[in-house]
């Protein structure tokens, strides 16, 4: 990515001149002491920008809306970016699409002007929004227009505004698509001179969609009539580790006091109808977030537990999980969070008790695997002939026999070595060519530009995994079905196999394998599954959105990345230190009550910042 450029204005309260070549001079103003200012957008690539949606409201229609239109509400969140996610002029990197709503009106207000712009107060830009999220494509042209200094939040900012209308594709959408009809913003964004960014964006739209009649049902208009308004909050810059380590010890704190809050009079977590895996859930994280296992609630809860009924795949593998945790000791979490090369071997000193439940559970999921495939489902059919599956249960599944294998529970034959190698054929069989970082150097006072990486000389190819099925790989459009989420769920597989494998005896090689030669040969192409995997995450690499996938399982995807870079003992990613930015994120935008919204995606984030998941044992790449 390119951090260079900028653009020089000399801008006056009371009227400017426009010079030949793109700069602006200011008339005489006795009142202005400085009038000239560099525009440009100086975010380092670490330093994380969060802009909260601080008002949102339909306005009134240009005139009134036929009885049969839908007026939609706006429901906007936050637009949050790291630095390395814009280039100098303000624009997102297209690699970070699909695009929210949010994004898409936050980047209409981005631009600043550049000297190849036309020359005078105003210019132009277009726009080819092509990967919208549950949205279709969308083109634009912007006129944008420099004004006045004004004082925003404290701050001295140029005022920019811009008129985005709709324009027309050359390619239209088949008659039954969905489509855009009209779209028109109008925005006004404060560019913050001295911090080099964004302050405040006021947004009002108005487009209206249309899906055309399909058989017996009729076409139906929905329009947005909306004014929004982002306002920044601080920045956070992510490599100030004190700082962070300060707000995330405070953030788990209040995070658990939130959680503690939801546990019911009968001792549960019930998420919906799934008390087991809300209950499993909970005390895995209350568990790796330091609670003492002898807590009157704790015990109170896993009591509880034994008497509920198994559900699903998710409930009794996090139930595994939680029996686990209960016997991994404070100084092993403690050194989760240290060097990844010095955590102490486990020691799970487990009950007769909980030994005999944690028998149970992994009878169950062993008589749940899939009879026509080697994976998951939620749940089997009585017959136990389904074959629908999916990662994401698959990989819980697994999580939870490891858990059961690292505290001596036998796991029944032919379980994994089946799965292990189908695991693999259903990674993308191509994808693009990436010269890994193996080295990086960062720059110094986390300085705008990027820092200084050292390359891999063989490239790999990024590779990952879709929900279900073969993920693909277009090398033409350079597109892909693969996402964030599940690209953690197929590297988690692919780990937790290897890390079973490693603790077998050589009769269970031989049961699960053939052979130690077929073992042999499944553990190299498992090496460079893994490697390629991590290779996906680094190429499309993301805190802010689950890559491929907006924010759709964003906090089930950022609990899945730090799981991979837990168990791959990866402490950083390419450039970017995964933790330190995925937490700077989520200290932000944790709620006022504690929680990151849903009960689970409160335990996922806890789980994030504790790093609550257990490594490997053995590490197989080389990632740094």
């Amino acid at each position: 990515m390119v951090w260079c450029g900028r653009a020089v204005i000399m801008i006056l309260a009371l009227g400017m001149l426009s010079l030949s070549d793109g700069q602006f001079v200011a008339q005489d103003n006795p009142n202005q002491r400085n009038p000239r200012h560099e525009l440009e957008w100086l975010t380092p690539p670490t330093t994380y920008l969060h802009y909260a949606v601080v008002k949102q409201e339909q306005v009134d229609p240009p005139q009134a809306l036929p009885a049969d239109v839908v007026n939609e509400a706006p429901n906007l969140s936050y637009a949050h970016y790291f630095g390395y996610e814009f280039d100098d002029a303000g624009a997102l990197n297209r690699i970070h699409a699909p695009f929210l709503v949010e994004d898409v009106l936050f980047q209409l207000a981005t631009p600043i002007p550049q000297k190849k712009a036309a020359a005078g107060l105003s210019w132009t830009k277009s726009w080819d929004f092509d990967n919208i999220y549950g949205h279709t494509a969308l083109k634009l042209d912007s006129t944008y227009t420099v004004g006045d200094v004004q004082t925003v939040n404290r701050a001295e900012c140029v005022l920019i505004s811009g008129v985005h209308s709709f324009a027309l594709t050359a390619k239209q959408p088949a008659d039954t698509a969905l489509r855009w009809t009209t779209f028109a913003a109008e925005t006004n964004g404060w560019f913050n001179i001295a911090a080099g960014r964004l302050e405040a964006v006021d947004v009002v739209v108005r487009a209206s969609r249309l899906q055309p009649a399909v058989g017996e049902a009729k076409a139906v208009r929905t329009d947005w009539h909306w004014r929004v308004r982002f306002e920044s909050k601080p920045e956070f810059d992510s490599t100030a580790t004190r700082f962070l380590n300060d707000k995330v010890s405070a953030a788990i704190a209040r995070g658990l006091e939130h959680l503690m809050t939801l546990q019911t009079a009968e001792k549960n977590w019930a998420h919906g109808n799934h008390k087991r895996g809300g209950t499993g859930l909970a005390l895995l994280t209350c568990l790796m977030c330091d609670m003492d296992p002898k807590d009157e609630r704790i015990v109170a809860a896993f009591d509880a537990l034994k008497g509920m009924e198994m559900e699903d795949t998710y409930s009794v593998s996090v139930s595994l999980m939680a029996y686990e945790a209960r016997y991994i000791t404070a100084s092993e979490r403690r050194a989760y969070l240290g060097d990844a090369d010095k955590f102490p071997e486990f020691k799970r000193d487990v009950s007769p008790a909980d030994r005999a439940e944690m028998q149970r559970l992994v009878a169950w999921l062993a008589e749940q695997q899939n009879k026509a495939n080697p994976f998951w489902n939620y749940t089997n059919t009585e017959d136990g002939t389904t074959s629908r599956y999916d990662f994401s249960c698959t990989q819980y599944a697994l999580l939870g026999l490891a858990s059961a294998l690292r505290c001596k529970i036998d796991i029944p034959k032919g379980v994994v070595g089946k799965l292990a190698e189908q695991v693999l054929e259903y990674q993308q069989a191509d994808g693009p060519k990436v010269n890994r970082v193996v080295g990086f150097k960062p720059p110094k006072n986390n300085a705008r530009k990027e820092g200084r990486s050292t390359f891999s000389t063989k490239p790999g190819k990024a590779r990952g995994w879709a929900y279900y099925g073969k993920a693909t790989w277009d090398g033409y459009l350079e597109t892909t079905n693969s996402y964030g989420s599940m690209t953690t769920a197929g590297l988690t597989c692919v780990m937790v196999a290897l890390d079973i494998v490693n603790q077998m005896t050589p009769q269970q090689v031989r049961d699960e394998f053939g052979s130690v030669i077929a073992l042999s040969r499944w553990q190299r192409t498992a090496a460079t599954s893994q490697e390629d995997g991590l290779t996906w995450l680094e190429h499309w690499f993301s805190v802010t959105r689950n890559p491929n996938k907006g924010r759709y399982w964003y906090i089930y995807y950022l609990y899945g990345l730090e799981r991979v870079m837990m168990m791959g003992h990866v402490q950083r990613l390419g450039p970017h230190d995964w933790y330190a930015q995925g937490a700077s994120m989520l200290v932000t935008t944790q709620r006022d009550n504690g929680s990151w919204g849903s009960m689970p995606d409160t335990c996922f984030a806890l789980l994030f910042l504790k790093k609550g998941s257990v490594p490997a044992r053995k590490v197989v790449t080389g990632g740094k």
